[in-house]
């Protein structure tokens, strides 16, 4: 699956469902012993409870951390893998795909209720929207906008209600006269409630909640059209719109991109990537409540990471394993802190010895291992090249060698490394380890 007809499916999804409840079972009554199959529908927001590996094209991809988000693409319970979008940096989306066990629906908050409330009356899911309206108004954060849209939306539906009342009457219709003036009546109700419903459409973008205004007037936009599909001789002029509609809607789309990217950027710590796609959302949308909260976390990872490049600078020469230290810790922060980037090239020849020594022979002799060395080369190849397909190298003395077994067992599915490929990476980190505890100036022997 990839780019053009996946785009489509992706704003459908983003525009139409990206934030939903969660969804019930299906098939028959589990067993005791076995949780209920979940059905992860398109647009669903899910997260992902355990470190895993996208797979694009059935072949590795991308590390995805624990609690890193998706929307989903398309899921068929027990059939296969979860198809979920992924925004490349050029515009372009592909579907890679996940475990299904290794996934979980995101809990609604709020704002996520009031969006799909307005999404589902939008799209002329009335009695949908009305309960999700209702819950979004027990949302303390929320209440005060959650109240006014539902008290809008219930407006105009019961005028509406009141015009379909007065066409479905028989009786009534044999009265052309009375027919026509109770039409007229309940076209006026109406043309006062979306003439108010129009206001607070206009309202809410100049109070930057774009995805609210435009769903909602979007609604009453279709709601009008089934009510009033014309203008009879003697008929009431519908209020238009007030806002500026192709405007507002791709400003909503802008941020809602914007915060897809930006989780994306956020779970492989590419922060200052991160913090351009939150001012290009706030910009369009500048209410939009992910893209603030999201911003708070960035800016202090930043921040982190800043003061680790100092810390690592100021130890560059006087306590180096420290600075190594620090330079780690800073880019498991912020990834692409230009700065921290910098560093660590100048550091590259030390930060290697303690990650991922070459096999010389001062690391045999150090290492005194009765491991073949060509196995201990294709070790090290095997662990700089697999092992990062999902993340960076880590420090060899922040494990054991046996909690660095446990962890390339863990990893070996995702990296697609049979138990043969295991041993050899162990053998590898544990020779490893052993020159990486040496000082400088024994390594140089």
């Amino acid at each position: 699956m990839s780019s053009p007809v996946l785009r489509q499916i992706l704003i459908s999804a983003l525009c139409v469902s990206v934030c939903v409840l969660p969804r019930g079972v299906v098939g028959a009554p589990p067993a005791k012993s076995q949780p209920p199959a979940v059905v992860y529908a398109s647009g669903d927001l899910v997260r992902v409870v355990r470190k895993e590996t996208l797979q694009f094209n059935k072949e590795p991809f991308l590390g995805a951390p624990k609690g890193q988000e998706f929307t989903v693409l398309k899921h068929e319970p027990g059939k296969g893998p979860v198809y979920l979008a992924f925004l490349q940096k050029e515009g372009g989306v592909i579907a890679v795909t996940l475990p299904e066990e290794s996934l979980e629906l995101v809990a609604p908050d709020g704002w996520m209720i009031l969006l799909r409330g307005c999404q589902a009356f939008r799209d002329q899911r009335f009695e949908e929207a009305g309960k999700l309206l209702a819950r979004a108004v027990q949302d303390a954060a929320y209440k005060a906008v959650a109240t006014e849209v539902l008290g809008r939306v219930e407006a105009i539906m019961g005028a509406a209600r009141q015009i379909l009342q007065v066409e479905g009457d028989a009786a009534l219709k044999a009265s052309p006269e009375n027919y026509g003036a109770r039409l007229v009546a309940g076209q006026k109700f109406f043309a006062e409630a979306v003439s108010g419903g129009r206001g607070l459409a206009g309202d809410l973008a100049s109070r930057g909640f774009m995805s609210l205004a435009i769903s909602l007037d979007d609604g009453i936009e279709r709601l009008s059209a089934r009510v009033c599909p014309r203008k009879e001789a003697g008929g009431v002029e519908i209020p238009a719109t007030r806002l500026a509609r192709e405007e507002v809607a791709a400003h909503a789309m802008q941020a809602a991109f914007s915060v897809v990217r930006c989780r994306q950027a956020i779970a492989v710590r590419r922060m200052v990537e991160a913090k351009g796609y939150i001012e290009d959302g706030l910009r369009a949308e500048p209410a939009r409540p992910e893209l603030k909260a999201m911003q708070t976390k960035v800016l202090a990872d930043i921040a982190d990471a800043e003061d680790r490049y100092n810390a690592a600078l100021s130890n560059q020469k006087r306590n180096l394993p420290q600075a190594l230290l620090a330079l780690e810790r800073g880019l498991k922060t912020c990834a692409d802190l230009p700065q921290l980037i910098k560093l660590r090239e100048d550091l590259s020849g030390a930060l290697e010895e303690k990650t991922a020594p070459p096999v010389t022979p001062a690391f045999l002799s150090i290492a005194k291992t009765s491991v073949p060395s060509a196995t201990l080369e294709e070790g090290r190849r095997l662990y700089t090249t697999r092992c990062t397909q999902c993340h960076d190298l880590e420090m060899l003395d922040k494990r054991t060698v046996t909690a660095w077994k446990s962890e390339v067992a863990g990893m070996a599915r995702r990296a697609k490394i049979d138990d043969k490929q295991q041993d050899v990476i162990v053998q590898y980190l544990a020779a490893a380890q052993v020159v990486a505890a040496q000082p400088p100036a024994r390594k140089s022997e």
